[in-house]
């Protein structure tokens, strides 16, 4: 018996070997070659790896092939960009787990909100993008600003912001691209909601709220979030308002998740999107850290069919401690240096995965970095101040040309 991985990720930040080993499972890792060397190959059936990773559909084809050979009867993705191709194989050779109607409610952002909007929940308007006519005639209906995204785009990677006839001349200058959307823009703060489902129960869920925006990921120092108190006001909204759109959506019976919701000035809880995998950044180390809950482990385990231990419900909703996680983009230009004392007691962990001496380019994306914190503290207003006090001790010692 095997299972399939589709890898986009270090095997520091995911041991399958590690975390899958007590299954006793061939291990089968099609992977993207930036990653490839830091899996043990002793400890894999096979692993192939890839040019490319995000767009080559060699991933697929070999994927179909090696079936032939390993009869596997699992597929894991941990990656947006893995979902739907996960799904697919999962369809192609009538596979458990998260097939593509429901893969595509959760990865496409126009049918994700379309259903939602369907359903009840509040969303911006939108719509999606064939060509010029179709964004002119949005920006008519619905004035300035707007956002284009990717439909199935992630970490914020080609989002942008339209404020005026200017940018949205300089944008359509080269040919609308395809496969984008448009929303309205909403003003508001930005907030995160995720958990885990197993045996088609909601089993764990947790609020918290960005320090900034994620599409502010250019402009800002560092990008993160902090743990809200579960009984206050706004996650308990939060928790309600994630509850119903997991039961709206086909959401998988297996599944860790990760929504995204506005908060307005007039107090309206708006969707931005929500994904059928784990955040990224630390969010699974802050939650581990808070309520005991390993969400990475968990999404892994929960994809195999299995399930996996979650926090009391008093635990959900009183933790010991709060925690918070952050990620520090890199700079354009040569890093120098890095700290090289210890963090300060309040950090939990610290990861520095920038190279003295490499050549950066400003961030692309929302989790690109060069290091990463989770912090803890008694509530949310020492977390705030922890984060940036975290930032001052990182920042004080690198230093770019």
């Amino acid at each position: 018996m095997s299972i399939l991985i589709l890898n986009a990720v270090s095997h520091a930040d995911c041991p399958y070997d590690e975390l899958l080993g007590d299954l006793g499972e061939e291990l089968i890792l099609l992977t993207d070659r930036r990653y490839v060397d830091g899996y043990p190959r002793q400890k894999y059936a096979y692993i192939e790896a890839f040019d490319s990773y995000d767009v080559n559909s060699n991933v697929e084809l070999r994927a179909i092939e090696l079936y032939e050979t390993y009869q596997y009867h699992t597929v894991i993705a941990l990656k947006e960009m893995d979902i739907l191709r996960a799904a697919s194989i999962r369809d192609w050779f009538d596979l458990q787990g998260q097939r593509t109607d429901s893969a595509e409610q959760y990865r496409d952002k126009v049918r994700m909100k379309e259903v939602a909007g369907d359903n009840g929940i509040p969303v911006t308007k939108f719509r999606r993008i064939h060509s010029s006519f179709d964004l002119i005639q949005f920006v008519k209906e619905y004035e300035f600003p707007v956002v284009i995204k990717p439909v199935l785009g992630r970490g914020s990677t080609g989002t942008c912001v339209l404020e005026d006839k200017t940018a949205l001349s300089q944008f359509i200058e080269k040919g609308v691209p395809l496969e984008i959307a448009v929303e309205k823009f909403v003003e508001g703060e930005v907030y995160h909601v995720d958990g885990i489902v197993q045996e088609g129960k909601l089993e764990f869920i947790s609020a918290s709220k960005y320090y900034d925006a994620p599409l502010h990921f250019h402009t800002t120092s560092y990008q993160g979030a902090y743990l809200l108190t579960p009984t206050s006001r706004i996650a308990e909204r939060l928790v309600e308002m994630t509850k119903k759109l997991l039961a709206s959506l086909a959401t998988p019976d297996f599944t860790t998740f990760h929504a995204e919701w506005f908060h307005t000035p007039d107090d309206q809880i708006i969707l931005v999107e929500i994904a059928s995998r784990t955040g990224g950044g630390r969010i699974a180390q802050m939650n581990e850290h808070a309520f005991g809950a390993n969400l990475l482990e968990a999404s892994l385990r929960l994809q195999c069919g299995k399930s996996v231990p979650v926090p009391s419900l008093e635990k959900q909703k009183h933790p010991d401690i709060l925690a918070a996680w952050m990620i520090l983009p890199p700079h354009k230009g040569t890093l120098r240096s890095l700290p090289t004392g210890q963090p300060p007691d309040f950090v939990v962990e610290y990861k520095s995965v920038g190279k003295i001496g490499q050549n950066y380019n400003d961030p692309v994306s929302q989790v690109d970095h060069i290091a990463s914190f989770v912090v803890e503290g008694e509530n949310e207003e020492i977390l705030q101040e922890r984060a940036q006090a975290a930032y001052e001790w990182f920042h004080q010692s690198t230093t770019w040309d």
